[in-house]
C-alpha cells in the first residue's frame, strides 16, 4: 500500500515497483529525439537533461542566469519552502548547475546570449515563453518519439535520471554534492538515488568488486 506520508518526489519505483526514472539509454534516446523540434524547443529538453531540473525551473531561466564564461546554468529553486517555521517570507533560493560548454554555446546560438548581455537588452526575460502545460506536452511528446513507455516517460523521472546517473558515475558524485545540485532542501531525499536497480545497480556491485 502506498505510505501517504512520502511524497511521490521522494520515489524512483512506484507502489508496483515500477521504475520512475530514466535508464542512461533512455536519457541518450531522449536528447537523439529532441533534434526533431524547432531549436528553442530542442535546448529546453536539453536544459532538462543537462541541469536535471524541473520544467517549471527550466521556464524560468533567463539570460542573465546562463553564466557562459563558467559553463553554469543558475536554477531558482522553485519547490523550496516559500515561508520559514515562523511564517516569515524568506528569499528566493538559487543552485548553480555545471553543463558542457556545447550547451552553453548551442543555447547562445539559438537565444543570442552573448548579444543581449552585451546591450543589457531583456536579460530579465525567460528564455522559453511557452507555458507549464506547453512544456510538458514537448516532454511527451519527445519521450513519445524516443520509444519511451511508462511511468518513467515524464518530467519528473527525466529528473530521477539525472540524479541516477550522478550516483552512478565512476566515480560517483558525492550524495551531498547532488543534494545541492537538484535543490534538494533534506540530504535524505537525494539517498533514494542509491536505490538504484538493474545496469545501475549491477554497476555500482561490480566497481565495488573492481
Amino acid at each position: 500500500m502506498q505510505n501517504p506520508d512520502i511524497a511521490p518526489e521522494m520515489r524512483l519505483f512506484s507502489p508496483d515497483g515500477e521504475r520512475l526514472y530514466l535508464t542512461s539509454e533512455e536519457r541518450r534516446r531522449f536528447l537523439d529525439a529532441s533534434a526533431l523540434e524547432s531549436p528553442s524547443e530542442r535546448m529546453f529538453c536539453h536544459v532538462l537533461h543537462y541541469c536535471g531540473c524541473r520544467p517549471s525551473e527550466a521556464l524560468a531561466i533567463t539570460p542573465r542566469r546562463v553564466m557562459i564564461n563558467d559553463s553554469t546554468i543558475v536554477i531558482q529553486s522553485l519547490k523550496k519552502h516559500k515561508t520559514d517555521q515562523q511564517g516569515r517570507l524568506k528569499q528566493a533560493q538559487y543552485r548553480s548547475v555545471p553543463v558542457p560548454p556545447p550547451l552553453i554555446e548551442h543555447l547562445d546560438l539559438v537565444f543570442g546570449l552573448r548579444s543581449q548581455l552585451r546591450r543589457d537588452l531583456v536579460i530579465d526575460a525567460p528564455l522559453w515563453l511557452m507555458s507549464r502545460p506547453t512544456a510538458y506536452r514537448l516532454v511527451k511528446r519527445v519521450m513519445d518519439r524516443a520509444g519511451i513507455v511508462g511511468p518513467q516517460a515524464t518530467g519528473k523521472g527525466l529528473r530521477h535520471g539525472f540524479g541516477v546517473a550522478l550516483v552512478t558515475a565512476n566515480p560517483p558524485v558525492p550524495l551531498h554534492v547532488i543534494s545541492q545540485l537538484m535543490g534538494h532542501s533534506d540530504s535524505k531525499t537525494t539517498e533514494i538515488y542509491l536505490q538504484v536497480l538493474s545496469e545501475e545497480r549491477h554497476s555500482l556491485v561490480m566497481n565495488a568488486w573492481a
